[in-house]
């Protein structure tokens, strides 16, 4: 497990990659068991600490770029798997020169790929959305060469969301690494389209 903290302040394009890391640790950072959901498959018995007006979604298949913010999340972890980190400009919210910098061969002078993520069997997990806000989990294997261990692996499809805390709290709470513990993924929508969250240019999924 590791945390990258403060440099996902702004500190320019680099950060975008480094927030992702971060965020991305802490979700993967520990292995449990599976959602409790509730009998015959409806609302989970724990969905009621989140707000009285907060959806949540069961765990189901999303496409990269298919409009919902599970989509974004199976964007932005294609962009890191394949190396294509162009495509991370169609998933975060927008800014002026994102696609020169992804973009730009000169890319690997720039940054260590060492410390990017990359995803093996990655699900989809419980969604939590309240109103333009999401927290997406999702279940699978995260590698980062430059870490040790390299890998880690979420099995539980409702990590975080199933510990009794309202969407708000879990929303601060996703906003902040965490060493060894799970965490969620969250998103937004601007204008009717669904982004990872930034902050000060630096995006904050995974």
């Amino acid at each position: 497990m590791f945390s990258l903290g403060t440099r996902c302040g702004r500190k320019g394009p680099v950060a975008l990659a480094a927030c992702a890391l971060a965020a991305l640790a802490a979700l993967t950072g520990c292995t449990s068991g599976g959602g409790q959901p509730s009998p015959a498959g409806g609302r989970p018995s724990w969905a009621g600490a989140l707000g009285p007006n907060v959806r949540v979604d069961p765990p189901r298949s999303a496409s990269a770029g298919d409009g919902s913010p599970q989509g974004v999340v199976v964007g932005v972890a294609a962009a890191f798997t394949t190396g294509h980190f162009v495509n991370l400009c169609k998933y975060q919210e927008p800014w002026a020169g994102c696609a020169s910098w992804w973009g730009s061969p000169n890319l690997r002078s720039k940054v260590d790929l060492a410390d990017y993520p990359t995803f093996t069997n990655l699900k989809i997990g419980y969604t939590a959305i309240d109103g333009d806000r999401a927290l997406v989990g999702f279940t699978g294997t995260v590698c980062v060469l430059k870490d040790y261990p390299s890998c880690f692996t979420n099995d539980n499809p409702a990590a975080v969301l199933d510990t009794g805390k309202s969407f708000s709290a879990l929303w601060s709470q996703s906003l902040t690494s965490q060493a060894n513990v799970a965490s969620l993924s969250p998103a937004v929508k601007i204008n009717g389209n669904w982004y990872a969250y930034t902050v000060n240019d630096s995006i904050v999924m995974f």
